[in-house]
């Protein structure tokens, strides 16, 4: 009868059993990971199986899949291991069977395979119905005397039938083979060893039991991969031999290819073999993007020239290539080395343990003895009735007439003849077993010296079994007899060699680049554009292309071996090298930077400085939104990790960022302009250097403190002879002389300009009037175009009054005064002090200080405080013109002169000598023609 919904709710409500769900969890997850753990990922101790290997090969062994017998279909072998062993998925099965037939995976595969079984490129093994399988020879070790009851066996699944909880494993299938498996809680990660290695382990371990982990680990050497390769690092092997754990190095085995007609010359690099576990195409493809994507030069093309005979990977190489630097480079950029985690972890005694080399020896060997003792104890046993019989036969070989009259004359039945003879003449039940079951013809022509013979022979097999039970030195003979057998006829030489010599990490990417030189563009949205000098001269600025409303906020001609310093609003900073900025199209938007380092959504770049060389005493000003700064020495953002922002300056305020970063050299003034129109004029020796680069700095502006609604727009370094540009977002220009601008404090700021009545006097750029410095906008079609701005310098208009801009705008641009950092004088601490003192008040277009500044300035220094700039630079061609002089600048930017013109201690001393021996006379009436034009 049908049962209604109340009687339903009543009957599930009285079963509902109240738990805590925590605690069900823990149970259940609990009980999930003891079965993946000791069923499912962890391979045995003893025969370093899973147990799904197990059943597989147990399999394979009952339908008699010897070496000597004909293959069988896998799919019949799968579904064989399905339905008696093993009721999971056929393909889970069917990739543990692959796995166990591929010889790039272990050393000595446990099963043959006709067809596709994969490769080492990781391609997928053809489909069960294809295949065909059959065991391997030495898997017949693992299997040997199973008939024998070597192993306890258990109930299959269903109960229907019993399967092995652990194979005989005659050889040391975990070391020799290795196992990789993730369970809950544990991983395991074993790497293939040497058998020949291994077993003389062993048979070390038996002689001496108490023989140490440092002896055992000169005997195995440390991993033998089937792959080959080179493990570096000695110190780390045995690490990882006593503990069970560590980490590896395995690196390819390689050779240059020298030219046929120029032994001397390198033509190219071959890999011929690579680390365990590395999917060979996938090392190739990421070898060939290297090459391709131009990350560095000197690769001309990769061939992949694999074939039966092994691995050859073909690097061919560009005329002059640096191949120790490349082949460098590649160890450390791909995986021709890798990093490979030791981790010996085995079930032993049900139990997950980390195993070391002792360890898995000791659990190999208990097994080994187990085995062997079980088998002599089954052949003893087998031995004993066999003589037991043997003995009976030869009784009844003396009295054959009776015994067959006996027989005659009892009952029709079986049992009746055993207890006959067993009454009559005092047999045992199974001799008289034995002697029932034999034809009468048999019994009348028993040959007692045949048995005698037998007999003989059996109670010496006895005497045998009991002396290898009850003499442990000949148990242990037996025993290094049965391995030294093993040994001689699978164990072959390593394949992996072991090195000392561990890989340098370091990168010398100067060997490896193309030094030569290219325009880089930078956009204020964080665009960048490498040009080509070809492509560079072969176009109009005004198809540049740009991304709507972004405009270029750095240009120079830049050289690949050179390093560009980022700095950010965030107050962080980056470093990238040049040779990792992409070519691009002249009329493509351009890649951002982000596709090199990653950067936050709202984070702007506001600096860019190209650096030649980081030795070098340059500092840096810093300097925020709410008037903090700080000096900072260059060589404190020198880093090996340069792809990553770092912080430069810190905030405390929410609302604070970095405004820019400038060049110092301790001698020039600061001009800080605020958003209200009025400016600082103070001196650099306010800023001390040796802050931290994780610091916020000093409160630099003291008044911002007082009226919150003040903040710094901009900020430059001047000295008394420089002009200053100002250029608005609302398209206004300004250009006042620095030497008419009044100096302040910290605390009191003076009125720059009067400001417009509407807002348009945010700051776009700001910048110092030098020969190089441009000024690139965006027009209102959106083309970039260059404004010549000089006309500036010829305003007569009111200080404190701008002008408006000349030409229609979508953007107004940014000035670009391009900033080179190169490497440090050669000369000694004393000397450069000495050249310092004298460099007061120069001038010069590049910001660069030089000898022949510091001397005119010195002598003439009433004379030429009266010239205007363009006068003093005439001055200076004249005092000069006949005097090549080297530069002594440790703040660089000069893009016409190349680093071999950078002074040394004696060329400056030489040129100083020269310049001494001008003429003074003449000079002086230089500078009154002058005055008088």
């Amino acid at each position: 009868m049908k049962k209604d919904r109340k009687e339903e709710i009543q009957e599930v409500t009285e079963n509902i059993i109240e738990k805590n769900m925590a605690d069900i969890m823990s149970d259940r997850f609990g009980r999930y990971s003891k079965y993946i753990i000791q069923q499912r990922a962890i391979p045995d101790a003893r025969d370093g199986l899973k147990p799904v290997q197990r059943r597989i090969l147990y399999s394979m062994w009952n339908l008699h899949l010897k070496n000597s017998e004909p293959f069988k279909k896998s799919a019949r072998i799968v579904g064989d291991v399905i339905g008696r062993y093993h009721p999971h998925g056929d393909s889970s099965i069917y990739e543990a069977l692959v796995r166990m037939a591929q010889d790039w995976k272990s050393n000595f595969p446990l099963i043959e395979m006709h067809g596709n079984k994969g490769s080492i490129d990781d391609d997928p093994a053809a489909a069960m119905r294809y295949t065909e399988s059959r065991l391997e020879k030495i898997s017949e070790l693992m299997l040997k005397d199973l008939d024998r009851k070597v192993v306890k066996m258990a109930p299959n699944f269903d109960d229907s039938e019993y399967e092995p909880i652990v194979l005989p494993a005659l050889f040391p299938n975990l070391l020799v083979n290795g196992a990789k498996g993730i369970a809950a809680g544990f991983a395991t990660e074993i790497p293939p060893h040497n058998l020949g290695e291994v077993i003389d382990a062993t048979i070390a371990l038996i002689k001496n039991p108490t023989i140490s982990i440092e002896e055992l680990s000169e005997i195995v050497k440390g991993p033998d991969f089937p792959t080959g390769a080179i493990i570096n690092g000695i110190n780390e092997i045995k690490k990882a031999l006593s503990s069970g754990q560590g980490r590896i190095t395995i690196s390819s085995k390689y050779h240059y290819v020298y030219d046929k007609k120029d032994e001397s010359k390198i033509i190219g690099i071959e890999i011929i073999e690579i680390p365990f576990g590395v999917v060979k195409s996938k090392l190739v493809a990421d070898i060939d993007a290297i090459a391709i994507d131009k990350k560095i030069s000197g690769i001309k093309e990769v061939l992949d020239q694999t074939d039966r005979n092994g691995i050859s990977i073909f690097i061919q190489l560009e005329d002059g290539a640096n191949a120790d630097a490349i082949i460098a480079y590649l160890m450390n950029k791909t995986e021709l080395s890798i990093s490979y985690s030791y981790n010996m972890v085995a079930i032993d005694n049900n139990r997950p343990v980390i195993l070391n080399l002792y360890s898995a020896l000791i659990a190999y060997l208990s097994h080994l003895k187990e085995v062997n003792i079980n088998g002599i104890n089954y052949d003893l046993k087998k031995f004993k009735l066999r003589l037991e019989i043997v003995e009976g036969f030869i009784k009844v070989a003396e009295i054959s007439d009776e015994v067959i009259h006996l027989i005659k004359e009892s009952d029709n039945s079986k049992k009746g003849v055993i207890l006959a003879l067993m009454n009559k003449f005092k047999f045992s039940e199974l001799q008289a077993t034995a002697i029932a079951e034999l034809r009468l013809y048999k019994l009348s022509r028993m040959d007692q010296i045949e048995f005698q013979e037998e007999k003989k022979n059996l109670e010496i097999q006895i005497e045998n079994c009991n002396k290898l039970l009850n003499d442990k030195w000949e148990f242990n003979q037996y025993l290094i007899k049965q391995l030294l057998e093993i040994k001689n006829q699978y164990s072959k030489p390593r394949l992996t060699e072991i090195s000392d010599q561990k890989i340098d990490k370091e990168i010398d990417h100067k060997l490896l680049t193309k030094n030569e030189d290219f325009y880089l563009y930078i956009t204020k949205d964080g665009y960048y554009k490498k040009i080509s000098l070809k492509v560079y001269t072969s176009n109009e600025l005004s198809t540049f292309k740009l991304k709507e409303e972004d405009n270029v906020f750095y240009f120079d001609k830049v050289n690949s071996l050179s390093k560009i310093l980022f700095f950010t609003n965030l107050g962080n900073y980056f470093i990238i090298d040049c040779h990792l900025f992409k070519d691009c199209n002249w009329k493509d938007l351009g890649q951002h930077i982000s596709s090199i380092v990653a950067l936050e959504s709202s984070e702007k770049i506001i600096r860019v400085i190209e650096i030649t060389s980081f030795n070098n005493y340059a500092n840096f000003i810093l300097m925020s939104k709410l008037g903090y700064a700080k000096k900072v020495n260059l060589r404190d953002f020198e880093n090996k990790s340069s792809l990553k922002t770092k912080t430069c300056m810190s905030f405390k305020d929410d609302n604070d960022e970095l405004i820019d970063a400038q060049i110092s050299n301790d001698e020039k003034m600061l001009f800080i302009l605020l958003n209200n129109g009025m400016y600082h004029l103070v001196s650099e020796n306010e800023l001390k250097v040796g802050i931290s680069l994780k610091a916020r700095g000093i409160r630099l502006l003291l008044n911002l403190y007082k009226h919150p609604q003040l903040q710094v727009s901009g900020f430059i370094t001047v000295s008394k002879y420089n002009n200053i540009i100002y250029l608005t977002q609302g398209g206004y220009i300004k250009c006042w002389d620095t030497s008419k601008l009044e100096s302040t404090t910290r605390n009191t700021p003076k009125m720059l300009f009067t400001p417009l009545k509407n807002n348009i006097l945010g700051l776009q750029s700001l910048a110092v009037t030098l020969s190089n410095l441009k000024m690139l906008y965006t027009d209102n079609n959106g083309n970039l175009a260059e404004y010549d701005w000089k006309f500036i310098l010829k305003d007569k208009t009111k200080e404190s009054k701008l002008l408006k801009l000349d030409y229609s705008f979508t953007n107004p641009g940014y000035f670009i005064t391009p900033i080179k950092i190169n490497e440090l004088i050669e000369v000694d601490e004393i000397e450069q002090e000495k050249i310092r003192q004298e460099y007061q008040g120069y001038i010069d277009k590049n910001i660069e200080l030089t000898a022949e500044h510091a001397l005119i300035k010195k002598s003439y220094n009433q004379d030429i405080q009266h010239l205007n700039n363009e006068e003093q630079e005439e001055l200076f061609q004249i005092s000069t013109e006949d005097i090549e002089l080297p530069n002594v600048s440790n703040n660089v930017n000069d893009n016409q002169k190349d680093k071999k013109n950078i002074a040394t201690k004696e060329s400056v001393s030489q040129k100083i000598q020269e310049i001494e021996k001008i003429d003074l006379e003449t000079i002086m009436q230089k500078i009154k023609q002058i005055k008088k034009k």
